[in-house]
């Protein structure tokens, strides 16, 4: 399925089915960010990621070909101002004004909670994670506390109380280093994965993250946000449709590609989803 996929993204601008209609956030906005391969512009008060990975498509993202976007490299710097419409970006600088075509484009459709995971089709992948030995691998430090609040979530059928989900978010939310804190990401996998086998513990969870002020990182919110809706990147989202459609083959290829991602963040992820499989009572074969 991913090797489609892959074909696809090299020839056309792929567009995360999250940002769709494109004119829902207004047109009008700035570059908020800008790295190696991508940039962030923001618009009303959603981040969007522009980037060129081809392999990998951000749950907020537009990928483009890498000609289309060598066209715009000049033009991205701090601040610049652009516009965005459901056909193309324009981007405004002192150098000049560039205008990139959304065609051919395709919608990638990353919804995990779509996918209709029975948590009986999980036991390969909890068996492959079992022996990742994540907990070593992690951005945070595996102090008392933080090894107290993993056993919990690990808890088969655990009932959580309000005061134990608050505490929870209160400890891991902006912890870490990073663009995206290890603490946030640990738990955007966590929350996605539950919710996506229906898990009530997953609503819980948004729940308190929903009306609780999160201090963190303005692209670590944008993954949040776009996590609550059910939606992740291109690889989670890959894993769990191939598991979804009873398709093995690629499993621990696609583990390594999401453990790849950034310093620790692939690897957080991961952690997440192994503390949401270990919560689950799932039958054995």
């Amino acid at each position: 399925m991913q090797e489609n996929w892959v074909s696809s993204l090299t020839k056309s601008v792929a567009i995360s089915e999250y940002l769709v209609p494109l004119q829902q956030f207004g047109g009008n906005g700035v570059i908020h960010s800008v790295f190696d391969h991508s940039f962030n512009i923001k618009v009303k008060d959603q981040l969007i990621n522009i980037a060129h990975f081809h392999e990998y498509v951000s749950s907020f993202g537009i990928d483009l070909p890498d000609q289309l976007f060598h066209e715009i490299s000049p033009l991205i710097q701090l601040d610049n101002r652009v516009k965005l419409s459901e056909e193309a970006l324009m981007i405004y600088s002192v150098i000049g004004i560039k205008k990139i075509a959304f065609t051919p484009k395709v919608i990638y459709p990353l919804n995990v909670y779509s996918l209709g995971i029975k948590k009986k089709q999980l036991i390969v992948l909890r068996e492959l994670l079992d022996k990742k030995n994540l907990h070593t691998q992690i951005g945070l430090p595996l102090n008392e506390q933080a090894q107290l609040l993993f056993s919990k979530m690990c808890q088969q059928n655990k009932k959580w109380t309000q005061e134990e989900w608050q505490e929870v978010v209160n400890y891991f939310i902006g912890r870490g280093k990073g663009l995206t804190p290890s603490g946030d990401d640990i738990l955007m996998a966590y929350q996605l994965l539950l919710s996506a086998v229906a898990d009530p513990r997953g609503a819980e969870l948004l729940a308190t993250l929903g009306k609780t002020t999160l201090s963190t990182t303005d692209i670590s919110l944008a993954y949040l946000k776009s996590a609550a809706k059910g939606y992740g990147n291109s690889l989670v989202y890959d894993l769990l449709s191939d598991i979804a459609h009873d398709q093995y083959e690629q499993l621990e290829q696609q583990v390594d590609r999401i453990m790849k991602i950034g310093h620790s963040s692939g690897k957080d992820l991961s952690f997440g989803m192994w503390l949401a499989l270990q919560a689950l009572e799932i039958a054995e074969k």
